[in-house]
């Protein structure tokens, strides 16, 4: 497994990590005043810099544009993710915003899944050796 690889399926977990957590802080009374949001605020702010990190690698990789096109949206979403979020602390959890932070939360997590399956096959294509062409004798 190379480190890209490793990195998204880290990416991955932290990324399940946080949509549980979320789902914690939403479940309290007072959201904003909940210690689990200081972790989440902090997991999401690194999710943040690891899914730069894994965009950047793609796209300067020779890989598929269709990997290029869903990491180029995971980081999108991530960061509109990242905006919610912080809409959320400061406009005192808005019932629509929070509904769009949820939602954006497993759209990433499907990208994330959608994009490792992609790239995975692009390595794959591009480790196996290309075959002879024969021509008719």
């Amino acid at each position: 497994m190379n480190r890209t690889a490793l990195l998204g399926a880290v990416g991955a977990v932290g990324l399940v990590i946080q949509i549980v957590l979320g789902f914690a802080v939403a479940g309290t009374a007072h959201p904003t005043e909940s210690a689990i949001l200081v972790p989440h605020v902090v997991i999401g702010v690194a999710g943040l810099a690891l899914v730069a990190y894994l965009t950047l690698s793609i796209f300067r990789s020779a890989s598929l544009g269709t990997a290029r096109l869903v990491y180029g949206l995971t980081l999108l979403l991530t960061l509109a993710q990242v905006a919610l979020g912080y809409g959320l602390i400061l406009g005192g959890g808005a019932q629509g915003i929070l509904m769009a932070h949820e939602g954006v939360a497993v759209l990433i997590l499907i990208l994330m899944a959608a994009g490792g399956m992609v790239s995975a096959r692009a390595r794959r294509m591009a480790a196996q050796p290309s075959q002879p062409q024969t021509s008719p004798s």
